[in-house]
């Protein structure tokens, strides 16, 4: 079984799933999935109680955010690679399907 094209590979490990973006000021929850910390703090905007993780719904009595320093570089490596972010790769996709000729 022939492996992914490893780039978008990579891309899709770097990228926030809230905002579909590098992430920008990594932070893990306790089930160590990762979000910019802006996308999990306005997520959990407005609950008072439990928060939750938006990808495996664990919950948490506690707004515990740690800082991943390690993604964090790897994310600014990968940016100076000018590999575009997955939200990126999704407009091009979208431009370029509206721009194909008609086959006749």
């Amino acid at each position: 079984m022939a492996a992914a094209n490893p780039a978008k590979t990579l891309q899709d490990e770097l990228t926030c799933p809230i905002c579909l973006e590098y992430f920008k000021d990594p932070v893990s929850l306790d089930c160590d999935h990762n979000f910019c910390r802006a996308c999990i703090t306005q997520f959990w905007e407005g609950l008072a109680t439990n928060v939750f993780c938006p990808q495996c719904r664990a919950t948490f009595p506690q707004r515990n955010l740690r800082l991943n320093r390690q993604l964090r570089n790897i994310v600014k490596a990968v940016r100076e690679l000018r590999l575009p972010s997955g939200r990126e790769l999704e407009s091009e996709r979208l431009g370029a399907r509206g721009f194909k000729p008609k086959q006749v």
